[in-house]
């Protein structure tokens, strides 16, 4: 009986914190596809004709197609460049300490900073080099600000490599590069690919730096499209939910059907 009434109470622990965590979704689906009267009623409104007319409005009236390319390029871009240079920088450091313990906590530091206080040095510097409402220094101010959070992800993963492979492969006549691209990333390929899904996420539901770099519409991104709903005398709660699914149903999708690799590449060396 204890034993049942402990898996009882774990099981309805577990689907509270399930409902917590799905509720705000699901309400938000619901939303996207009641009529607008059924939205703003002053009495809750379960029992209604679906429609599409949020998603029409959206996408006829509105250049969601072109936003939602943007968000494409933008986090596709930004995920390139951030795994890349991220490669590189936690290698030097899981394997020759370069910058020392100064540069370690000067990463750590960067990422400790709030967005915010970012905002005017890069916003003076993109409009010095007239990079401001373009595509290229939105993808310049996310891939500065992931760095560090990827640069730290895969120097723990690197960290797990055994070194006694690479001198294996120095052995052999293969150079550090080779070590590297032949030996370490494929050994640390779950990883690697934890930290793409992860970087990917961020960068395409990044809103801060798209709302202040990129606000014309040839520039602006998903997250900063769905802030038109809202102003300063109504908010259009139908597109604005339409827009919330739009942007999270890739990027959940995603999650979902790699979550097995996010899941083994952040466990890697947990269990020798």
């Amino acid at each position: 009986m204890r034993a049942l009434l402990r898996r009882s109470g774990f099981g309805l622990a577990m689907g509270a914190v399930i409902l917590v965590w799905v509720g705000p979704f699901f309400w938000m689906v619901l939303g996207s596809f009641k009529p607008h009267e059924s939205i703003i009623a002053t009495e809750l409104v379960l029992r209604f004709t679906p429609t599409w007319e949020n998603y029409d409005a959206i996408f006829s009236r509105h250049a969601f197609w072109t936003y939602t390319a943007n968000s494409f390029l933008v986090a596709t871009a930004t995920t390139v460049i951030t795994v890349a240079a991220s490669i590189l920088a936690a290698y030097a450091l899981s394997r020759y300490r370069a910058g020392g313990r100064l540069f370690e906590f000067w990463l750590m530091f960067t990422r400790m900073l709030p967005p915010a206080t970012l905002l005017i040095p890069l916003f003076l510097i993109f409009r010095t080099l007239g990079l401001i409402n373009t595509l290229t220094g939105l993808i310049i101010a996310d891939a500065s600000f992931l760095l560090s959070f990827s640069i730290w992800l895969l120097r723990g993963f690197f960290d797990e490599v055994p070194v006694g492979l690479e001198e294996a492969a120095s052995c052999d006549g293969a150079s550090r590069m080779q070590s590297l691209f032949y030996i370490v990333l494929p050994v640390a390929a779950p990883g690697v690919t934890a930290t793409v899904i992860l970087s990917l996420i961020f960068a395409w539901n990044e809103y801060l730096f798209a709302i202040v770099f990129a606000s014309a519409t040839a520039s602006k991104t998903l997250p900063a499209a769905a802030n038109d709903f809202i102003t300063g005398y109504a908010i259009n709660w139908g597109p604005v939910f339409a827009s919330g699914v739009v942007i999270v149903l890739p990027v959940a999708a995603a999650a979902l059907l790699l979550q097995r690799y996010i899941v083994r590449g952040l466990t890697l060396g947990a269990f020798k």
